[in-house]
């Protein structure tokens, strides 16, 4: 072993990571059995361990996150970047799409965001893509905490449509035993990137290199798709 990658090495084992995960299922959440669980989680644990590193990984909130981000308790999360979190992260590799739809009960059609015009919207409170993409628009905004509550209001008529990510949507669904008739074609409103993103406060380059070179290395062999495709099924099945 050379000077250089002994150095890394050490440099490797000795420093832990913190990571926050956004608590809303299916990205991170506590299952029955009480096992922490998610395809974000998942995610991010397999790229800090392949290059190294110890870790403590946190379900919070997405406000918290990008507060502790902000604040260096949070080095590493896996979120979109833009204006905000931009400001508190720095984005250092890629890691997968997600999708915003709306979507109603079976009964309606959406082909534009025209379509909810005067109606009653349903959105996980503090999703910034779900104000952005509303705000000029005529609609009673709902914030709730948990896409299995909307998905329950949205099936009791208590509001007329739910904006989110498309996993998430489906994964409330089938876990309240609906079928994916049970809701009308989604409208894509948005597809976004999700990066494995460093907090400013804490920014180190040499984990920075590491984590982005484990994550490409999982997106080429697979690895992260794998866990995408443990949690996410395809639309309509």
């Amino acid at each position: 072993m050379t000077i250089l990658a002994s150095l890394f090495s050490d440099f490797t084992t000795s420093k832990e990571i913190t990571i926050g995960t956004v608590e809303t299922s299916n990205r991170g959440f506590i299952d029955d059995y009480g096992q922490f669980q998610g395809s974000s989680y998942e995610i991010v644990n397999s790229i800090v361990s392949d290059a190294g590193f110890t870790y403590q990984n946190t379900l919070m909130p997405f406000g918290r996150v990008l507060r502790y981000l902000d604040t260096g308790e949070v080095s590493v999360a896996l979120i979109v970047p833009n204006e905000i979190t931009n400001k508190v992260a720095i984005p250092i590799e890629y890691i997968r799409d997600v999708n915003f739809i709306v979507v109603g009960t079976k009964d309606t059609k959406i082909d534009s965001l025209n379509d909810i015009n005067g109606k009653s919207v349903g959105y996980l409170r503090l999703t910034p893509t779900a104000t952005k993409a509303l705000k000029d628009i005529e609609v009673m905004q709902v914030e709730g905490s948990k896409y299995t509550h909307m998905i329950e209001m949205l099936m009791r008529n208590r509001i007329d449509f739910l904006f989110g990510p498309e996993s998430s949507i489906f994964w409330a669904l089938r876990n309240l035993n609906y079928s994916h008739e049970d809701l009308s074609t989604p409208l894509l409103v948005h597809k976004l990137e999700m990066h494995l993103m460093y907090s400013r406060e804490t920014a180190d380059k040499q984990a920075m290199s590491a984590l982005a070179s484990s994550a490409k290395k999982l997106k080429d062999n697979n690895t992260i798709n794998n866990i995408i495709i443990k949690y996410e099924t395809p639309k309509y099945q």
